[in-house]
């Protein structure tokens, strides 16, 4: 799909590491405008490292904080830069129980994983229905199929975003604009090394994986660039696990 993208200008929030970084490259790759976000230095060096063979724009902003969206959009304005492609990758995932669920956990997954989607759609959206052309991919989680019992808000929070990005794909009737969802299960990034690096954890979650491996980054950018490519413009409001078979 090399040079699919020409033209396009695609924001990916979390974008400097693990799956955002690799759906970034992928898209970069098929000729897109890439707008790396993260919250720290990280998206310069990312943007940086990709515009040697593409275009690449840093853009660092805390989605925790609620006036996050507005500075960003009020930036690319000013590079008139208007995302065509905007994937919701960045998010916050606390592992408390229900027992130890703070009042800073519930906060900071909500403001990221939920009022940022929201926010971003609102910032976003409108520029792409006056374009006639758009596609909106949120990253979800297999914990919306199988949670663990320390994922319990973490994963009440994406299917929230899940079912936002479900009900803008059916109500939404302005040309070419789809929104679907990439529910990664177990994939080796830098949050979830740590945790397979602990006893026991990387064959327990081996047991529940059919295929019998842990996924990497890059399964999920092909899914992504498809979704974003014309090849897959009739895929709208779809659910696509990248699980390996672990949600079922």
């Amino acid at each position: 799909m090399t040079g699919a993208l020409s033209g396009r200008v695609a924001l990916v929030t979390g974008a400097a590491r693990g799956i955002g970084l690799a759906i970034a490259t992928a898209l970069a790759g098929a000729g897109a405008h890439v707008v790396i976000h993260d919250r720290d230095e990280e998206a310069d060096a990312v943007a940086r490292r990709l515009g040697s063979g593409a275009q690449a724009t840093p853009l660092i902003a805390d989605l925790a904080q609620p006036d996050a969206i507005g500075l960003m959009r009020a930036k690319l304005d000013k590079q008139a830069l208007a995302p065509d492609l905007l994937v919701l990758c960045a998010s916050v995932e606390i592992r408390q129980t229900l027992a130890e669920l703070s009042d800073e956990a519930l906060a900071v997954q909500s403001e990221v994983n939920l009022h940022a989607t929201a926010r971003l759609l609102k910032a976003f959206l409108p520029s792409m229905q006056a374009r006639s052309f758009g596609r909106v991919i949120a990253i979800g989680s297999v914990q919306e199929a199988r949670a663990n019992a320390d994922c319990l808000y973490y994963a009440a929070t994406k299917a929230a975003q899940t079912n936002m990005i479900l009900n803008l794909a059916r109500t939404t009737r302005a040309g070419d604009i789809t929104f679907n969802v990439i529910q990664p299960g177990a994939i080796r990034t830098d949050r979830n090394r740590s945790i397979l690096a602990q006893p026991g954890r990387e064959e327990q979650a081996l047991a529940r994986i059919p295929l019998g491996r842990i996924g990497l980054p890059d399964d999920c950018a092909g899914l992504a660039l498809l979704l974003c490519s014309p090849e897959g413009s009739y895929i709208n409001g779809a659910e696509i696990a990248v699980d390996g078979g672990m949600r079922l």
